[in-house]
Protein backbone atom coordinates (compact mmCIF):
# COMPACT_ATOMS: atom_id res chain seq x y z
CA UNK A 1 0.00 0.00 0.00
CA UNK A 2 3.05 2.65 0.76
CA UNK A 3 4.78 1.59 -2.56
CA UNK A 4 1.11 2.31 -4.13
CA UNK A 5 0.46 5.57 -2.85
CA UNK A 6 4.40 6.85 -3.65
CA UNK A 7 3.90 5.33 -6.97
CA UNK A 8 0.55 7.73 -7.25
CA UNK A 9 2.31 10.86 -5.62
CA UNK A 10 5.14 10.13 -8.39
CA UNK A 11 3.08 9.88 -11.19
CA UNK A 12 1.08 12.78 -10.53
CA UNK A 13 4.18 15.03 -10.45
CA UNK A 14 5.27 13.45 -13.49
CA UNK A 15 8.09 10.90 -11.82
CA UNK A 16 7.43 7.93 -13.27
CA UNK A 17 10.32 6.04 -14.45
CA UNK A 18 9.93 5.38 -18.43
CA UNK A 19 9.49 1.75 -20.06
CA UNK A 20 13.05 0.94 -20.54
CA UNK A 21 14.03 0.83 -16.62
CA UNK A 22 13.64 -2.90 -16.41
CA UNK A 23 15.98 -3.33 -18.83
CA UNK A 24 18.65 -0.70 -18.41
CA UNK A 25 20.40 -0.37 -14.96
CA UNK A 26 20.57 3.20 -15.23
CA UNK A 27 16.67 3.30 -15.57
CA UNK A 28 16.94 2.27 -11.50
CA UNK A 29 17.06 5.19 -10.10
CA UNK A 30 15.45 7.93 -13.09
CA UNK A 31 16.05 11.72 -13.33
CA UNK A 32 13.01 13.48 -14.97
CA UNK A 33 12.70 16.92 -14.67
CA UNK A 34 10.60 17.79 -11.10
CA UNK A 35 7.77 20.10 -11.64
CA UNK A 36 4.62 21.15 -9.48
CA UNK A 37 3.94 21.22 -5.78
CA UNK A 38 3.92 18.28 -3.81
CA UNK A 39 1.78 18.04 -0.37
CA UNK A 40 3.53 16.21 2.40
CA UNK A 41 2.35 15.49 6.08
CA UNK A 42 5.33 14.70 8.11
CA UNK A 43 4.46 10.87 7.90
CA UNK A 44 4.29 10.83 4.50
CA UNK A 45 7.80 13.12 3.52
CA UNK A 46 9.54 9.75 6.14
CA UNK A 47 7.90 7.21 3.83
CA UNK A 48 9.09 8.66 0.75
CA UNK A 49 12.69 9.77 2.27
CA UNK A 50 12.65 5.56 2.93
CA UNK A 51 12.54 4.81 -0.29
CA UNK A 52 14.25 7.26 -2.29
CA UNK A 53 17.08 8.39 -0.03
CA UNK A 54 20.15 7.44 -1.83
CA UNK A 55 21.88 7.51 1.61
CA UNK A 56 19.70 4.82 2.82
CA UNK A 57 19.93 2.73 -0.48
CA UNK A 58 23.58 2.85 0.13
CA UNK A 59 23.45 1.39 4.07
CA UNK A 60 20.98 -1.32 2.73
CA UNK A 61 24.20 -3.16 1.28
CA UNK A 62 25.83 -3.30 4.81
CA UNK A 63 23.66 -5.73 5.79
CA UNK A 64 23.07 -7.98 3.06
CA UNK A 65 27.00 -8.03 2.29
CA UNK A 66 28.05 -9.02 5.99
CA UNK A 67 25.17 -11.68 5.61
CA UNK A 68 27.15 -13.01 2.41
CA UNK A 69 30.51 -12.82 4.37
CA UNK A 70 28.62 -15.14 7.11
CA UNK A 71 27.52 -17.62 4.64
CA UNK A 72 30.98 -17.49 2.67
CA UNK A 73 32.31 -18.69 5.95
CA UNK A 74 30.87 -21.53 6.12
CA UNK A 75 32.58 -22.34 3.06
CA UNK A 76 35.83 -23.68 4.77
CA UNK A 77 33.63 -26.98 5.45
CA UNK A 78 32.61 -27.81 2.47
CA UNK A 79 34.12 -30.76 1.32
CA UNK A 80 36.40 -31.31 -1.37
CA UNK A 81 36.40 -34.00 -4.20
CA UNK A 82 39.12 -35.33 -5.50
CA UNK A 83 39.77 -37.20 -8.49
CA UNK A 84 42.91 -38.98 -9.78
CA UNK A 85 43.58 -40.96 -13.00
CA UNK A 86 46.90 -42.00 -14.84
CA UNK A 87 48.96 -44.30 -17.09
CA UNK A 88 52.54 -44.88 -16.80
CA UNK A 89 54.83 -47.46 -18.50
CA UNK A 90 58.45 -47.41 -16.80
CA UNK A 91 61.07 -49.42 -18.91
CA UNK A 92 64.82 -49.50 -18.08
CA UNK A 93 67.51 -52.24 -18.78
CA UNK A 94 67.79 -55.49 -16.96
CA UNK A 95 70.46 -55.55 -13.65
CA UNK A 96 69.25 -57.65 -11.49
CA UNK A 97 68.82 -61.51 -11.50
CA UNK A 98 65.53 -61.30 -9.55
CA UNK A 99 63.79 -59.89 -12.44
CA UNK A 100 64.94 -62.90 -14.56
CA UNK A 101 68.21 -63.78 -16.36
CA UNK A 102 66.81 -64.01 -20.10
CA UNK A 103 64.90 -60.52 -20.03
CA UNK A 104 66.73 -58.15 -21.72
CA UNK A 105 64.56 -55.02 -20.29
CA UNK A 106 62.44 -54.56 -17.73
CA UNK A 107 58.79 -52.78 -17.97
CA UNK A 108 56.10 -51.62 -15.77
CA UNK A 109 53.03 -50.52 -16.81
CA UNK A 110 50.17 -48.95 -14.55
CA UNK A 111 46.76 -48.02 -15.35
CA UNK A 112 44.55 -46.58 -12.38
CA UNK A 113 43.88 -43.38 -10.30
CA UNK A 114 41.99 -42.72 -7.11
CA UNK A 115 38.84 -40.85 -6.30
CA UNK A 116 37.51 -39.65 -2.56
CA UNK A 117 36.40 -36.79 -0.64
CA UNK A 118 38.15 -34.90 2.03
CA UNK A 119 36.61 -32.12 4.43
CA UNK A 120 36.31 -30.31 7.70
CA UNK A 121 33.75 -30.96 10.45
CA UNK A 122 32.42 -27.60 12.23
CA UNK A 123 33.44 -26.82 15.92
CA UNK A 124 35.46 -29.91 16.41
CA UNK A 125 37.73 -29.20 13.63
CA UNK A 126 37.90 -33.14 12.56
CA UNK A 127 39.83 -33.86 9.22
CA UNK A 128 38.51 -36.60 7.68
CA UNK A 129 39.30 -38.22 4.43
CA UNK A 130 37.90 -41.16 2.14
CA UNK A 131 39.24 -42.32 -0.65
CA UNK A 132 39.18 -45.02 -2.87
CA UNK A 133 42.34 -46.05 -4.92
CA UNK A 134 42.50 -48.90 -7.88
CA UNK A 135 45.64 -49.74 -9.89
CA UNK A 136 46.17 -52.17 -12.64
CA UNK A 137 50.25 -53.01 -12.94
CA UNK A 138 51.91 -55.42 -15.67
CA UNK A 139 55.36 -56.26 -15.59
CA UNK A 140 57.33 -58.80 -16.76
CA UNK A 141 59.80 -59.28 -13.37
CA UNK A 142 59.57 -62.68 -12.62
CA UNK A 143 59.43 -61.99 -8.95
CA UNK A 144 55.86 -60.61 -9.21
CA UNK A 145 53.78 -63.49 -9.11
CA UNK A 146 50.55 -61.79 -10.88
CA UNK A 147 50.19 -60.08 -14.03
CA UNK A 148 48.45 -57.86 -14.68
CA UNK A 149 47.71 -57.43 -10.71
CA UNK A 150 44.94 -55.72 -9.85
CA UNK A 151 44.49 -53.84 -6.63
CA UNK A 152 41.59 -51.81 -4.61
CA UNK A 153 42.32 -49.68 -1.52
CA UNK A 154 39.72 -47.57 0.43
CA UNK A 155 41.65 -44.99 2.94
CA UNK A 156 38.78 -43.91 5.50
CA UNK A 157 41.60 -41.01 7.46
CA UNK A 158 40.69 -38.81 10.36
CA UNK A 159 42.54 -36.12 12.41
CA UNK A 160 41.13 -34.72 15.43
CA UNK A 161 43.15 -32.08 17.61
CA UNK A 162 42.53 -32.59 21.14
CA UNK A 163 44.24 -28.96 22.03
CA UNK A 164 45.67 -26.27 19.61
CA UNK A 165 42.63 -26.38 16.97
CA UNK A 166 39.65 -27.91 19.45
CA UNK A 167 36.78 -25.60 18.39
CA UNK A 168 38.64 -22.28 18.70
CA UNK A 169 40.09 -23.07 15.24
CA UNK A 170 40.05 -20.14 12.49
CA UNK A 171 37.54 -21.96 10.25
CA UNK A 172 34.97 -22.16 13.55
CA UNK A 173 36.02 -18.53 14.53
CA UNK A 174 35.49 -16.60 11.42
CA UNK A 175 31.50 -18.42 11.38
CA UNK A 176 31.01 -17.06 14.74
CA UNK A 177 33.05 -13.75 14.15
CA UNK A 178 30.72 -13.12 10.66
CA UNK A 179 27.93 -13.82 12.59
CA UNK A 180 28.88 -11.01 14.87
CA UNK A 181 29.42 -9.02 12.53
CA UNK A 182 26.55 -9.45 10.96
CA UNK A 183 24.28 -8.93 13.83
CA UNK A 184 26.61 -5.20 14.02
CA UNK A 185 25.64 -4.39 10.45
CA UNK A 186 22.11 -4.79 11.06
CA UNK A 187 22.54 -2.05 14.13
CA UNK A 188 24.55 0.29 11.93
CA UNK A 189 22.26 0.12 9.62
CA UNK A 190 19.02 1.12 12.30
CA UNK A 191 21.51 3.40 13.15
CA UNK A 192 21.51 5.05 9.77
CA UNK A 193 18.24 4.67 9.53
CA UNK A 194 17.15 6.84 13.03
CA UNK A 195 19.98 10.00 11.85
CA UNK A 196 18.02 9.57 8.44
CA UNK A 197 14.71 9.91 10.21
CA UNK A 198 15.82 12.48 12.52
CA UNK A 199 17.59 14.42 9.63
CA UNK A 200 14.10 14.29 7.07
CA UNK A 201 11.91 15.72 10.37
CA UNK A 202 14.35 17.92 11.27
CA UNK A 203 14.34 19.34 7.28
CA UNK A 204 10.70 19.45 7.52
CA UNK A 205 10.11 21.42 10.37
CA UNK A 206 13.05 23.72 9.23
CA UNK A 207 11.58 24.46 6.09
CA UNK A 208 8.32 25.34 7.95
CA UNK A 209 10.38 28.00 9.88
CA UNK A 210 12.18 29.36 6.96
CA UNK A 211 8.53 29.39 4.97
CA UNK A 212 7.32 31.74 7.91
CA UNK A 213 10.31 33.57 8.29
CA UNK A 214 9.65 34.90 4.36
CA UNK A 215 6.38 35.52 5.79
CA UNK A 216 7.70 37.65 8.34
CA UNK A 217 9.84 39.40 6.16
CA UNK A 218 7.01 40.06 3.65
CA UNK A 219 5.00 41.41 6.06
CA UNK A 220 7.91 43.49 7.46
CA UNK A 221 8.29 44.86 4.16
CA UNK A 222 4.92 45.76 3.80
CA UNK A 223 4.97 47.65 6.82
CA UNK A 224 8.00 49.88 5.51
CA UNK A 225 6.54 50.67 2.61
CA UNK A 226 3.37 51.49 4.04
CA UNK A 227 5.35 53.68 6.38
CA UNK A 228 7.05 55.65 3.84
CA UNK A 229 3.71 55.88 1.67
CA UNK A 230 2.75 57.46 4.86
CA UNK A 231 5.43 59.49 5.16
CA UNK A 232 5.50 60.93 1.70
CA UNK A 233 2.17 62.50 1.82
CA UNK A 234 3.29 64.08 4.98
CA UNK A 235 5.90 65.44 3.21
CA UNK A 236 3.40 66.87 0.36
CA UNK A 237 1.59 68.29 2.76
CA UNK A 238 4.41 69.94 4.54
CA UNK A 239 4.21 68.09 7.51
CA UNK A 240 6.93 66.45 7.84
CA UNK A 241 11.27 67.11 6.48
CA UNK A 242 12.86 65.23 3.46
CA UNK A 243 15.25 63.24 6.71
CA UNK A 244 12.05 61.37 7.77
CA UNK A 245 11.76 60.35 4.24
CA UNK A 246 15.10 59.50 3.63
CA UNK A 247 14.38 57.01 7.44
CA UNK A 248 11.68 55.51 5.85
CA UNK A 249 13.54 54.85 1.86
CA UNK A 250 16.59 53.13 4.45
CA UNK A 251 13.85 51.17 6.34
CA UNK A 252 12.61 49.71 2.85
CA UNK A 253 15.50 48.64 1.52
CA UNK A 254 16.94 46.76 4.76
CA UNK A 255 13.43 44.97 4.51
CA UNK A 256 14.07 44.26 1.17
CA UNK A 257 17.26 43.10 1.55
CA UNK A 258 16.13 40.58 4.44
CA UNK A 259 13.33 39.61 2.14
CA UNK A 260 15.98 38.32 -0.31
CA UNK A 261 17.92 36.56 2.68
CA UNK A 262 15.04 35.14 3.84
CA UNK A 263 13.84 33.34 0.12
CA UNK A 264 17.02 31.91 -0.71
CA UNK A 265 17.74 30.38 2.93
CA UNK A 266 13.71 29.11 2.32
CA UNK A 267 14.85 27.74 -1.46
CA UNK A 268 17.96 26.52 -0.09
CA UNK A 269 16.56 24.51 2.36
CA UNK A 270 13.61 23.14 -0.04
CA UNK A 271 16.19 21.79 -2.39
CA UNK A 272 17.71 19.74 0.98
CA UNK A 273 14.19 18.59 2.09
CA UNK A 274 13.93 17.95 -1.37
CA UNK A 275 17.02 15.68 -1.91
CA UNK A 276 16.39 13.62 1.37
CA UNK A 277 12.95 12.54 0.06
CA UNK A 278 12.97 12.40 -3.37
CA UNK A 279 16.90 11.32 -3.53
CA UNK A 280 17.74 11.45 -6.98
CA UNK A 281 14.67 12.39 -8.60
CA UNK A 282 15.85 15.88 -7.70
CA UNK A 283 17.58 17.78 -11.11
CA UNK A 284 19.31 20.58 -12.17
CA UNK A 285 16.30 22.08 -13.62
CA UNK A 286 13.81 20.59 -10.84
CA UNK A 287 10.88 23.24 -10.46
CA UNK A 288 9.15 21.06 -7.86
CA UNK A 289 8.26 23.00 -4.36
CA UNK A 290 7.17 20.56 -1.05
CA UNK A 291 4.10 22.01 1.12
CA UNK A 292 4.15 20.81 4.54
CA UNK A 293 0.79 20.12 5.95
CA UNK A 294 1.41 19.63 9.33
CA UNK A 295 1.67 22.41 10.90
CA UNK A 296 4.65 22.84 13.90
CA UNK A 297 2.94 25.40 16.41
CA UNK A 298 0.42 22.25 17.49
CA UNK A 299 1.98 21.06 20.65
CA UNK A 300 1.55 19.07 23.93
CA UNK A 301 3.90 19.75 26.86
CA UNK A 302 6.29 17.10 27.83
CA UNK A 303 6.93 15.92 31.56
CA UNK A 304 9.97 14.14 30.89
CA UNK A 305 11.66 11.52 33.37
CA UNK A 306 15.41 12.01 32.78
CA UNK A 307 16.01 8.04 34.81
CA UNK A 308 13.55 6.54 32.50
CA UNK A 309 14.69 8.38 29.69
CA UNK A 310 18.13 6.85 29.95
CA UNK A 311 16.98 3.12 30.39
CA UNK A 312 14.80 3.69 27.73
CA UNK A 313 18.07 4.66 25.81
CA UNK A 314 20.11 2.38 27.29
CA UNK A 315 17.49 -0.45 26.05
CA UNK A 316 17.05 0.84 22.27
CA UNK A 317 20.11 2.52 21.57
CA UNK A 318 21.82 0.85 18.47
CA UNK A 319 25.16 2.51 19.69
CA UNK A 320 25.22 0.24 22.33
CA UNK A 321 24.39 -2.24 20.57
CA UNK A 322 26.88 -2.07 18.29
CA UNK A 323 29.26 -1.84 21.46
CA UNK A 324 27.97 -4.85 22.77
CA UNK A 325 28.49 -6.45 19.27
CA UNK A 326 31.65 -5.52 19.32
CA UNK A 327 32.84 -7.35 23.01
CA UNK A 328 31.23 -10.39 22.12
CA UNK A 329 33.58 -10.46 18.83
CA UNK A 330 36.71 -9.46 20.81
CA UNK A 331 35.73 -12.43 22.91
CA UNK A 332 35.86 -14.93 20.35
CA UNK A 333 39.04 -13.81 19.34
CA UNK A 334 40.31 -13.64 23.12
CA UNK A 335 39.01 -17.00 22.86
CA UNK A 336 41.14 -18.12 19.68
CA UNK A 337 44.09 -16.61 20.71
CA UNK A 338 44.03 -18.63 23.69
CA UNK A 339 43.87 -21.81 22.43
CA UNK A 340 46.28 -20.94 19.28
CA UNK A 341 48.84 -20.47 22.73
CA UNK A 342 48.28 -24.00 23.32
CA UNK A 343 50.92 -27.48 22.02
CA UNK A 344 49.19 -28.86 18.89
CA UNK A 345 48.13 -32.67 19.88
CA UNK A 346 46.75 -34.44 16.86
CA UNK A 347 45.50 -37.73 17.25
CA UNK A 348 45.02 -39.46 13.97
CA UNK A 349 43.36 -42.98 13.29
CA UNK A 350 43.54 -44.55 9.70
CA UNK A 351 41.35 -47.72 8.70
CA UNK A 352 42.22 -49.11 5.13
CA UNK A 353 40.55 -52.15 4.02
CA UNK A 354 42.51 -53.70 0.41
CA UNK A 355 41.64 -56.22 -1.89
CA UNK A 356 44.26 -57.92 -4.59
CA UNK A 357 43.61 -59.87 -7.87
CA UNK A 358 45.34 -60.62 -10.57
CA UNK A 359 46.11 -63.56 -13.39
CA UNK A 360 49.50 -65.40 -13.18
CA UNK A 361 52.74 -63.55 -14.23
CA UNK A 362 54.31 -65.87 -17.06
CA UNK A 363 57.66 -64.48 -16.66
CA UNK A 364 57.28 -66.19 -12.89
CA UNK A 365 59.10 -69.39 -12.99
CA UNK A 366 57.83 -70.33 -9.64
CA UNK A 367 55.41 -72.83 -8.80
CA UNK A 368 52.51 -70.50 -9.80
CA UNK A 369 50.07 -67.73 -7.83
CA UNK A 370 47.50 -68.89 -4.75
CA UNK A 371 44.51 -69.74 -6.21
CA UNK A 372 42.97 -67.28 -3.67
CA UNK A 373 44.75 -64.37 -5.53
CA UNK A 374 43.94 -65.43 -8.63
CA UNK A 375 40.08 -63.52 -10.59
CA UNK A 376 39.30 -60.26 -12.60
CA UNK A 377 39.27 -56.73 -11.71
CA UNK A 378 36.18 -56.50 -9.95
CA UNK A 379 37.17 -59.34 -7.69
CA UNK A 380 39.44 -56.98 -5.84
CA UNK A 381 37.05 -54.58 -4.26
CA UNK A 382 35.80 -58.13 -2.35
CA UNK A 383 38.90 -55.93 -0.04
CA UNK A 384 39.89 -59.36 2.14
CA UNK A 385 42.29 -57.29 4.18
CA UNK A 386 42.45 -54.71 6.11
CA UNK A 387 45.05 -52.25 7.89
CA UNK A 388 44.51 -50.42 10.69
CA UNK A 389 46.58 -47.32 13.04
CA UNK A 390 46.45 -44.54 15.38
CA UNK A 391 49.19 -42.49 16.01
CA UNK A 392 49.35 -38.52 17.95
CA UNK A 393 51.34 -36.26 16.88
CA UNK A 394 52.82 -33.39 19.58
CA UNK A 395 54.06 -30.10 18.23
CA UNK A 396 54.95 -27.32 20.78
CA UNK A 397 56.71 -23.99 20.12
CA UNK A 398 59.73 -23.26 22.30
CA UNK A 399 59.35 -19.57 23.45
CA UNK A 400 56.08 -19.68 22.16
CA UNK A 401 56.33 -15.91 21.69
CA UNK A 402 53.80 -15.13 19.00
CA UNK A 403 51.04 -17.25 21.07
CA UNK A 404 51.98 -15.20 24.58
CA UNK A 405 51.54 -11.72 22.67
CA UNK A 406 48.58 -12.31 20.65
CA UNK A 407 46.69 -13.55 24.16
CA UNK A 408 48.00 -10.47 25.30
CA UNK A 409 46.55 -8.30 22.43
CA UNK A 410 43.44 -9.89 22.69
CA UNK A 411 43.08 -8.83 26.61
CA UNK A 412 43.60 -5.64 25.66
CA UNK A 413 41.59 -4.94 22.85
CA UNK A 414 38.48 -6.37 25.01
CA UNK A 415 39.39 -4.28 28.03
CA UNK A 416 39.63 -1.23 25.52
CA UNK A 417 35.87 -2.62 24.14
CA UNK A 418 34.62 -2.24 27.85
CA UNK A 419 35.67 0.96 28.39
CA UNK A 420 34.57 1.99 24.80
CA UNK A 421 30.95 0.42 25.75
CA UNK A 422 31.27 2.60 29.11
CA UNK A 423 32.02 5.70 26.79
CA UNK A 424 28.95 5.14 24.73
CA UNK A 425 26.81 4.83 27.71
CA UNK A 426 28.38 8.18 29.60
CA UNK A 427 27.63 9.68 25.40
CA UNK A 428 24.08 8.21 25.77
CA UNK A 429 23.48 9.90 29.61
CA UNK A 430 25.10 13.34 27.79
CA UNK A 431 22.55 13.05 24.63
CA UNK A 432 18.98 12.01 26.87
CA UNK A 433 20.22 15.11 29.41
CA UNK A 434 20.24 17.55 26.73
CA UNK A 435 17.82 16.23 24.60
CA UNK A 436 15.27 16.39 27.38
CA UNK A 437 16.85 19.85 28.75
CA UNK A 438 16.50 21.16 24.90
CA UNK A 439 12.43 20.03 24.89
CA UNK A 440 11.76 21.68 28.50
CA UNK A 441 13.68 24.88 28.06
CA UNK A 442 12.19 25.19 24.26
CA UNK A 443 8.74 24.55 25.79
CA UNK A 444 9.37 27.41 28.10
CA UNK A 445 11.00 29.69 24.89
CA UNK A 446 7.25 29.50 23.20
CA UNK A 447 5.75 30.80 26.15
CA UNK A 448 8.02 33.81 26.71
CA UNK A 449 8.60 34.44 22.65
CA UNK A 450 4.35 34.46 22.71
CA UNK A 451 4.60 37.13 25.60
CA UNK A 452 7.06 39.21 23.78
CA UNK A 453 5.15 38.63 20.19
CA UNK A 454 2.29 40.67 22.24
CA UNK A 455 4.43 43.36 24.05
CA UNK A 456 5.89 44.21 20.63
CA UNK A 457 2.71 44.37 18.93
CA UNK A 458 1.07 46.74 21.16
CA UNK A 459 4.65 49.04 21.02
CA UNK A 460 4.12 49.15 17.24
CA UNK A 461 0.43 50.00 17.44
CA UNK A 462 1.10 52.42 19.78
CA UNK A 463 4.46 54.24 18.25
CA UNK A 464 2.31 53.99 15.09
CA UNK A 465 -0.62 55.90 16.56
CA UNK A 466 2.28 58.61 17.83
CA UNK A 467 3.66 59.41 14.66
CA UNK A 468 0.04 59.68 13.49
CA UNK A 469 -0.05 63.04 15.98
CA UNK A 470 3.56 63.86 15.43
CA UNK A 471 4.36 62.73 18.20
CA UNK A 472 7.51 60.31 16.91
CA UNK A 473 9.42 59.82 14.19
CA UNK A 474 9.53 56.99 10.82
CA UNK A 475 12.66 55.79 12.83
CA UNK A 476 11.27 54.84 15.86
CA UNK A 477 8.26 53.63 14.03
CA UNK A 478 10.83 51.46 11.79
CA UNK A 479 12.56 50.04 15.93
CA UNK A 480 9.85 49.45 16.66
CA UNK A 481 8.66 47.03 14.16
CA UNK A 482 12.03 45.56 13.70
CA UNK A 483 11.31 44.51 17.56
CA UNK A 484 8.14 42.76 15.96
CA UNK A 485 10.21 41.31 13.67
CA UNK A 486 12.39 39.97 15.98
CA UNK A 487 10.08 38.69 18.39
CA UNK A 488 8.60 36.90 15.62
CA UNK A 489 11.37 35.40 14.51
CA UNK A 490 12.22 34.51 17.79
CA UNK A 491 8.86 32.34 18.02
CA UNK A 492 9.57 30.81 15.00
CA UNK A 493 12.53 29.58 16.10
CA UNK A 494 11.39 28.59 19.50
CA UNK A 495 9.10 26.37 17.68
CA UNK A 496 11.49 24.99 15.34
CA UNK A 497 13.76 23.97 18.76
CA UNK A 498 10.73 22.55 20.14
CA UNK A 499 9.82 20.37 17.32
CA UNK A 500 13.66 19.44 16.34
CA UNK A 501 13.82 18.69 20.58
CA UNK A 502 11.16 16.11 20.57
CA UNK A 503 12.34 14.42 17.53
CA UNK A 504 15.76 15.01 19.42
CA UNK A 505 14.59 13.37 22.65
CA UNK A 506 13.13 10.32 20.36
CA UNK A 507 16.66 9.98 18.83
CA UNK A 508 18.54 9.57 22.31
CA UNK A 509 16.08 7.17 23.29
CA UNK A 510 16.08 4.93 20.03
CA UNK A 511 12.56 5.15 19.81
CA UNK A 512 12.14 7.28 16.76
CA UNK A 513 11.61 4.40 14.18
CA UNK A 514 8.98 2.47 16.92
CA UNK A 515 7.60 6.24 17.72
CA UNK A 516 7.11 6.20 13.93
CA UNK A 517 5.80 2.36 12.79
CA UNK A 518 8.90 1.96 11.33
CA UNK A 519 9.87 -1.70 10.65
CA UNK A 520 13.67 -2.28 9.98
CA UNK A 521 13.13 -4.94 8.09
CA UNK A 522 11.42 -3.76 5.87
CA UNK A 523 13.50 -0.60 5.49
CA UNK A 524 16.63 -2.78 5.04
CA UNK A 525 14.91 -4.56 1.80
CA UNK A 526 16.76 -3.05 -1.42
CA UNK A 527 14.50 -0.35 -3.92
Amino acid sequence: MQRIMIATLLGMLGLAPGAGAKDDPAAAYPAPTLHGELRLSLAEAISMGLENNLGIEIERHAPLIAHQDHEASWGSYDPDWITEMGYSDDRQPNSSDLIGNDIDEYFEKNLGGQAGVQGLLPWLNTQFSALLETYNTETNASYQELSPNYTTNVSLIARQPLLRGLIWNEPWTQVKASQVLYAASLEQFRRDLMDTVTQIEGGYWALIADEERVGVAEKSLETAQALLDQVTTQYEVGVVSKVEIAEAEAGVAARDFELIRAQNRYHDRMDRVINLVLGPNLTADSRITIEPTDRPDDFVVYDIDVEQAVQIAFRHRPELAIANRDIERLELNLRFAKNQRLPQFDIEGRWQPNGRRGRQNPFDQRAGAREEHLGPWGSSFDLDSNSWGVRGVLTMPLGNVAGRHNVSKAELDLRRAHVEKTRVEQDIILNVRAAARDLTSSQEGIEAAERRQAAAGEQLRAEEIRLEYGESTPFDVLLREQDLVSADQEFIEAVEVYRSSATGLDRAQGTILRNRNINVEQAARLR
